[in-house]
């Protein structure tokens, strides 16, 4: 409890948690769950290019070993 003299808190504008089932919570949720998947990954800490980079020789490499499947099952 403070004295009566006190100086009152100061008139900091407090932001609540927006509803339950709310867009703004939806969307909240969403973003929490893809940061967790991306930390599972080891990719949370990269930059937005750095991730699409990523992805791009992912899926050239797998790209590139179904067309070598396909030429070895050829000859």
């Amino acid at each position: 409890m403070g004295r009566a003299n006190q100086k009152p808190r100061k008139g900091t504008q407090h932001q609540h948690l927006p509803k339950v089932g709310s867009a703004p919570d939806n969307a909240h949720l969403q973003h929490a769950e893809r940061e967790a998947v991306l930390g599972n990954m080891g990719m949370s800490g990269l930059s937005g290019w750095m991730r699409v980079a990523l992805i791009a020789v992912v899926v050239l490499i797998v790209i590139g070993g179904i067309y070598a499947l396909l030429v070895l099952t050829v000859l």
